[in-house]
């Protein structure tokens, strides 16, 4: 009877989806792997092959052909063993039986593929693809590792080779750095020298302020008669010079200054004090332009101060400032330096730069 349920007759699993084989004789259909083909052996089955294949079955059904009458006579055993022996008959031991491919294989001796099989050949399949891409990719992986290495390696002697130049330039940098600073220094002390020099060089100098000027002036006449004034004797010939000098703002409204040469540094101080201590004397009539003979209205007050460099006059506009601000009482210059006190019971700070200033309290 031919397979009427679409079932393996060698095994209970179903055709469907499945190659087989079809018996022409008993009209039975088998899968291929039942009946011990691969799956290259039955791609390579034709047409004609598959339409006359005869399963085992069928074949075992079939009459054996021909007689054994060529079979040599067995001789009589010799000797006292009971095997029999033959001199032209080789034995071999009998191979254990098989299952005879009449009768169905059990059912977990079938090469089938189940879904689990699947599921594992598909996960292999995957895991094959996986790993070949992840090899893939990793390849590229260590090409760019063995790159980024190489430009590390090349920014890391860079950079090796840019520290030691910074070193060695920080090292020059210091050593400028410490000739600029022996250079600062050395500068600034120099150029108190030259102001103390510059200074000294007018030792001998007296600068009058605040004298009005007129086109015809006769300034010796005119400081004869400041000394004849304050009573401090002085002739014409202790007068080395004497003349008007620039402003050095040109914006002020103040007359030009008075420079006075005497013939001596003794002579000059001595033209202060007695300027002070008429001063002290006429305390309601300071020295002023009555006192020279200028007529006038309005009577001037004329001051007579040592003549100082411009950096010791404005240190002394700066000085008179601050002690305003902080309420000093006395601003005084002797002998080119600027003097400070707050009160008669206060020591005296000597100015001598700006940064004295800042210290003021």
């Amino acid at each position: 009877m031919p397979n009427k349920s679409n079932r393996c007759a060698a095994c209970p699993n179903v055709l469907k989806g499945i190659s087989f084989l079809h018996c022409c004789r008993c009209k039975e259909q088998y899968h291929y792997s039942c009946m011990n083909f691969s799956a290259d052996d039955y791609r390579s089955f034709t047409a004609d092959f598959k339409s006359s294949w005869i399963c085992l079955t069928c074949r075992c059904k079939e009459p054996k052909t021909g007689s054994n009458c060529d079979t040599p006579v067995r001789p009589a055993p010799a000797g006292p063993s009971t095997v029999p022996q033959y001199d032209n008959v080789t034995l071999r031991a009998k191979k254990k039986s098989s299952t005879s491919f009449s009768s169905p294989p059990p059912a977990q001796s079938c090469s089938c593929l189940t879904a689990a099989d699947i599921r594992a050949v598909v996960r292999e399949e995957l895991h094959q693809i996986v790993r070949t891409e992840i090899n893939s990719e990793l390849k590229e992986i260590r090409k760019g590792m063995s790159t980024l290495e190489a430009s590390i390696s090349f920014f890391n002697e860079e950079f090796e080779k840019i520290k030691t130049a910074v070193a060695a330039q920080t090292d020059t940098v210091a050593a400028l750095r410490k000739d600029n600073d022996f250079l600062r220094n050395t500068t600034q002390e120099l150029s108190a020298r030259l102001r103390q020099l510059d200074q000294r060089s007018r030792s001998s100098n007296l600068e009058i302020q605040c004298v009005p000027e007129h086109k015809q002036e006769n300034l010796t006449n005119m400081v004869l008669q400041l000394a004849k004034v304050i009573k401090c004797p002085v002739n014409d010939s202790d007068i080395h010079y004497c003349s008007r000098v620039a402003k050095l703002n040109a914006n002020s409204t103040r007359p030009r200054s008075i420079l006075l040469k005497l013939r001596s540094p003794r002579l000059r101080d001595n033209f202060l004090a007695a300027t002070s201590l008429f001063n002290k004397k006429n305390s309601t009539e300071k020295l002023n332009t009555s006192h020279l003979g200028l007529g006038g209205e309005k009577k001037h007050p004329v001051f007579v101060a040592e003549h100082l460099t411009p950096e010791n006059k404005e240190l002394h506009a700066a000085a008179r400032r601050k002690s305003k601000d902080l309420n000093y009482k006395f601003v005084w210059v002797r002998d080119g330096k600027v003097f400070v006190r707050k009160s008669e019971e206060t020591n005296y700070i000597h100015i001598r730069n700006i940064d004295a200033l800042e210290k003021m309290t």
